[in-house]
């Protein structure tokens, strides 16, 4: 039997702590905005570095996949293709977790000037 919840009105709500509040300068807004289109535009170039990625483990499968048509048609040595898309296949996966290990470092940023800046909705 799921268990009963409690109304809203009597749920405990967790509240992060808040940043200080000081009244920020013109100047000190800007700048912190500036930093904020700076670090999503590198999250943009880091999501296109993930989907190349993608892509190159995409074609190293497509290349290991396909060495017996390129063995027949091409007379292309198996072994040659089976390197050639493995090595695709690694450089592919290590460019995918290093995107994700940057990725998480500039949303550690976002969320900086994001408190910094007072939003709520981190």
């Amino acid at each position: 039997m799921p268990a009963k919840r409690k109304p809203r009105h009597t749920r405990k709500r967790s509240h992060r702590p808040k940043a200080h509040k000081h009244k920020m300068s013109l100047e000190e807004e800007r700048t912190l905005f500036v930093k904020e289109q700076t670090v999503l535009a590198k999250e943009r170039t880091i999501l296109s570095f993930m989907r190349t990625g993608l892509g190159f483990v995409t074609a190293g499968f497509a290349i290991i996949a396909g060495t017996a048509i390129l063995e027949n048609i091409f007379k292309i040595n198996p072994i040659t293709s089976m390197v050639i898309g493995s090595g695709l296949v690694v450089v592919g996966f290590l460019e995918i977790i290093e995107s994700f290990r940057r990725l998480n470092a500039y949303k550690k940023k976002m969320k900086e000037i994001k408190e910094e800046l007072g939003d709520e909705d981190v």
